[in-house]
């Protein structure tokens, strides 16, 4: 590895986590995982991060904020009833994507759950998101609050059912049909 500023490096293992957790998901950052994704060692990583946790807390933060501007860049241009069918399509499209984008949130939840410093990232990144999901649903109703609960309300369905989906092929709920009931519901 080339040598990098202290600043530079820890932002390239930062990065190389987040590629970890897009590729196999946050229960794959490790020391090891992410060392190899770099093209570095175990040690540097230890060097930067005082703990996997808080080497999985920054992985998620900066994998969540570019997820987050993938969507806000494809959805700009979109109506609302569209934005949101692109934000939810793993669970409501025709034909289902491979389910990872909504599933590594609920993945990121579980986590947060278990280990602090990921859930402060997690907390803070699902308020993000559901800025920009409120954004989109201003479309519909001038009430801001309104729009908000709106946008907090569509996200946990959609993450919990995209925790359904990790877990099992045959969900006991019709993913699909809830999902579009609860987008249907937020419009009326």
């Amino acid at each position: 590895m080339a040598y990098l500023a202290r600043a530079a490096r820890r932002h390239s293992i930062v990065e190389a986590a987040a590629a970890v957790v897009a590729r196999d998901g946050l229960s794959a950052v490790t020391a090891r995982a992410v060392a190899d994704e770099l093209g570095g060692s175990q040690g540097q990583i230890h060097h930067h991060f005082g703990s996997t946790d808080e080497l999985a807390a920054e992985a998620w933060r900066h994998f969540a904020a570019l997820e987050i501007q993938a969507y806000e860049r494809e959805a700009g241009c979109l109506d609302p009833p569209a934005a949101l069918a692109l934000f939810f399509d793993d669970l409501v499209g025709d034909t289902r994507g491979d389910g990872r984008a909504l599933a590594r949130w609920a993945e990121a939840g579980a986590h947060a759950q278990l280990r602090s410093a990921v859930a402060v990232s997690y907390v803070e990144s699902l308020a993000q998101l559901t800025d920009v999901l409120a954004k989109v649903l201003s479309g519909v109703t001038a009430d801001p609050e309104r729009a908000r609960q709106a946008a907090g309300r569509l996200l946990m369905v959609g993450v919990g059912l995209a925790g359904i989906t990790r877990i099992t092929d045959d969900p006991p709920v019709a993913v699909r049909t809830v999902m579009l009931s609860a987008i249907r519901a937020e419009f009326h």
